[in-house]
């Protein structure tokens, strides 16, 4: 077992990226095409194309969030469960502790200097266009800004209820990274417990806890606390050298439950963020209730999943997360809607209610020169932060760690006291 060789697991890097992506998409079909989201425009209407099950999977929106916590559970588990299995249970468990130590800063320092650039735009105007736009959804995410005396208390107390509830007034996508953090720690717990046992009770007590998890009607704990513990799950069985063994035995047969099993998911994946009883398919999803499938990793898919593109969109896709819902408030929507979000007319209504003319929409050809001009920027964006921010953040997390921790030779010493 000292021996395994160390599998191939860039392609984890690849769906990250991918994840990323489909979160960006799915917000620019909220901001200007809702309805997506549902099976059908309205209850008696037809579904469109893009609302058909499986074609409607990259704005469907949940399966990228999902993606993140699958990807956190299966990450954060590989190396301890490697380290474990070839014996070196010591180093596994130091594994998890400096882990776990370098998690929150590593999640924390950046989100928080996102939300500064986002913050400082905020006082300079840069979400006026956004907030007089017909489009509810931006308008919705996008900030009121009020005095100077009242946004830097504000501001604050923004960074205090990101982490507390994950409510978050400048940058509404960082509700994702409060249970993302809580999850990893959940990993983080299951491996101490778990890291002596054998690997058969260990794919038992996943299985137990992603049921317990299963039938808790706590919000989102389906999206986030049921993928932490898939993701271990598959991580301990597909490094598992006799699962492995066994699958590459069967070649034609693994293929073919691949498929099968791709086909299932990517029509589960597709099921309505919303009204799903509109359409007799999504219907019977939610009355279905439940489908667990099991992923058989090939080389095939490892090989898609690591090419150079998917490997750099992966490397960036933290930082897509981090800046892109800023970008598209701040300069996608100028381009869609006009630079001074003028004019703007405020009139009233018989009984004195304000009536608001919302700044209206550009046309197709102004869309389709602006959505790829602005994902060029997204990704440009994307490397200089993962270059210099994430760079900086990861040097500060290290100092952090290599000030804290004791070194080798300290505790070499302590033995002897």
């Amino acid at each position: 077992m000292g021996n395994e060789p160390r599998q191939n697991v860039k392609w984890v890097e690849g769906i990250r990226g991918l994840a990323s992506f489909i979160v960006v998409v799915t917000h620019l079909c909220r901001a200007w095409d809702y309805t997506l989201w549902f099976p059908r425009d309205n209850e008696h209407g037809s579904a469109r194309f893009l609302q058909l099950p499986f074609v409607r999977l990259p704005w469907q929106g949940r399966i990228g969030v999902t993606m993140f916590a699958f990807l956190t559970g299966y990450v954060c588990a590989l190396k301890p469960l490697r380290l474990a299995r070839a014996g070196n249970t010591s180093a596994a468990l130091t594994t998890v502790a400096k882990s776990a130590f370098r998690r929150p800063p590593r999640l924390i320092l950046p989100a928080t200097f996102a939300m500064l650039i986002a913050w400082t735009l905020a006082q300079m105007d840069g979400f006026k266009v956004s907030n007089r736009c017909d489009s509810g959804w931006l308008r919705y995410s996008s900030p009121d800004v009020g005095t100077l005396e009242e946004e830097i208390p504000r501001f604050f107390h923004n960074f205090q209820t990101v982490w507390l509830n994950g409510r978050m007034e400048y940058d509404d996508h960082q509700w994702a990274l409060l249970p993302l953090l809580k999850g990893a720690f959940m990993v983080y717990l299951t491996l101490c417990v778990t890291i002596f046992m054998k690997f058969q009770y260990r794919l038992i007590l996943y299985t137990t806890l992603y049921t317990w998890y299963w039938f808790d009607p706590t919000v989102d704990t389906e999206t986030f606390a049921c993928q932490m513990f898939y993701g271990m799950f598959l991580c301990d069985l597909g490094n598992h050298p006799a699962w492995r063994a066994f699958v590459d035995r069967w070649p034609k047969t693994r293929r073919a439950v691949q498929v099968g099993l791709i086909i299932v998911g990517i029509y589960v994946a597709g099921y309505p963020g919303e009204h799903a009883e509109w359409s007799p398919w999504s219907q019977q999803l939610l009355e279905t209730g439940n489908l667990i499938s099991l992923q058989i990793r090939t080389s095939e898919s490892d090989g898609i999943f690591s090419n150079r593109l998917f490997m750099w969109i992966g490397k960036n896709s933290f930082a897509v997360y981090l800046t892109h819902g800023t970008l598209l408030r701040v300069v996608l929507a100028r381009m869609i809607y006009g630079w001074s979000g003028e004019p703007w007319v405020v009139d009233q209504n018989d009984k004195g209610e304000p009536v608001y003319h919302w700044l209206p929409r550009s046309g197709h050809l102004a869309f389709a020169i602006a959505i790829p001009t602005w994902f060029a920027l997204v990704y440009t964006t994307a490397y200089l932060w993962t270059t210099y921010v994430d760079t900086w953040c990861a040097r500060a997390t290290a100092y952090l760690e290599e000030r804290t921790f004791e070194s080798e030779d300290e505790k070499s010493a302590m033995q002897f006291v």
